[in-house]
């Protein structure tokens, strides 16, 4: 017989638990030190993070606080940036401006690709990546940004966003309403039916299944079939909503703000995106957002806004009664089965997946009287993730997995 070798990774937590603790969280307004329209914002580490915008800006922080200009070489807005990793970054904007980085942006070189004025630039990992913009315009590369090709999306419209859920499973969003969905890495494109016609800006996903688009006029649609559908959400405001980003499945921060006012608004939602409550900060309109993990994100808007979220939500020890549970195969590559042996919960299960900065990325409910539960890769980039056991809102059990 052929010997098959799984490894098992077992882990008795008598001695140590985790728990999330949290506490009140807070928009600060940064100095940028410019009054230029800020409309894009990438941050590839906590305290290091990349702001463009008209004219050609481009803004760096390597301490999360102070920002120094960079020298770009355009005087093209710019409206997008996107960091592949801590050195190289790309980003583009009006007149077909794509600029490349390869050392963090000390210096940005020109790459020709289109005229067209380009909205976005979005990279899946270090190899797959997009950029999109006026009359359907998509480019593509695989070798993380050394050549690029044009895509044919069969639309005329501009797109806006881009979101990837898998290598080969994606999206795009942009005027008159269009989602497009890939399944093949963004070959080839299909239309799905949005529900709307109103210019729909940023687009994302927590998982495989749910997704959130916004847009024009307070527009929130949300999808959790994995696009086939997409339903109204009250967002609570008739402002143009242009930046969102998830800090985990639940909780997620959408920026926007009156234009004729310019007056910046925040929606926030702690269920995933089914409800949205509004805060005004009192700056000018917002355009982006993005967070680092749970604990710090940047938002960028009009006349050289610059706000960071600052919170102290974070993985704090604990001791914990005796709860063993073994997770197979580990590491895992689509899939792994997690056993929680005889432990009998007294409330509901659910098991929560935190990466290594203390985010959490993905809540698993367990059904009543389980003692197992499978978790799929989907969105799960390679890495080491902490799983913690909860009963009911009592962290019991903890373990790791590695995604490779």
């Amino acid at each position: 017989m052929k010997k098959i070798s799984t490894f098992f990774f077992t882990i008795s937590l008598a001695i140590l638990a985790f728990q999330v603790k949290s506490q009140t969280a807070t928009w600060t307004t940064l100095t940028s030190g410019t009054t230029a329209h800020l409309l894009g914002v990438s941050a590839p580490s906590k305290d290091t993070c990349y702001i463009v915008g008209n004219g050609g800006v481009i803004l760096r922080t390597i301490n999360g606080m102070t920002w120094t200009a960079q020298t770009s070489g355009t005087g093209n807005n710019l409206s997008y940036v996107a960091f592949v990793d801590n050195n190289k970054g790309f980003a583009v904007g009006d007149a077909g401006t794509i600029l490349k980085t390869t050392n963090a942006g000390s210096a940005w070189t020109s790459v020709s690709l289109t005229t067209q004025h380009l909205r976005s630039v979005y990279f899946y990992n270090t190899m797959l990546g997009f950029i999109s913009g006026a009359n359907g315009t998509l480019l593509r590369t695989t070798d993380g940004g050394s050549t690029w090709a044009a895509v044919t999306t069969g639309t005329t419209q501009q797109i806006n966003s881009i979101f990837f859920t898998s290598a080969t499973t994606g999206y795009v969003s942009g005027f008159g309403g269009i989602i497009l969905k890939s399944t093949d890495g963004g070959t080839t494109w299909s239309a799905l039916t949005s529900g709307t016609t109103t210019p729909l800006g940023t687009l994302q996903f927590t998982s495989a299944s749910n997704g959130v688009v916004i847009g024009d006029n307070g527009m929130i649609r949300r999808t959790t079939d994995a696009g086939a559908t997409w339903s109204l959400v009250v967002s609570g405001t008739p402002d143009v909503l242009t930046g969102f980003d998830f800090i985990n499945s639940s909780k997620g921060f959408i920026v926007g703000g009156n234009i004729s006012a310019n007056i910046g608004n925040i929606l926030e939602t702690n269920d995933g995106g089914s409800t949205w409550t509004s805060s005004l900060p009192g700056t000018s309109r917002l355009t982006r957002v993005q967070f680092v993990n749970s604990n710090t994100g940047y938002a960028t808007g009009l006349d050289g806004t610059i706000l960071k979220y600052t919170s102290n939500v974070g993985i704090a020890e604990k001791t914990s009664g005796q709860v063993t549970f073994t997770a197979f195969p580990n590491p895992f590559l689509s899939s792994a089965t997690i056993d929680l042996g005889s432990y009998q919960f007294k409330n509901t299960g659910s098991l929560s997946i935190f990466d290594m900065e203390g985010k959490l990325v993905r809540k698993v409910e367990l059904a009543s009287g389980s003692n197992s539960c499978i978790i799929y890769r989907e969105d799960l980039k390679a890495g080491t993730y902490l799983l913690q056991l909860n009963d009911g809102a009592q962290a019991v059990g903890q373990s790791k997995l590695i995604a490779k």
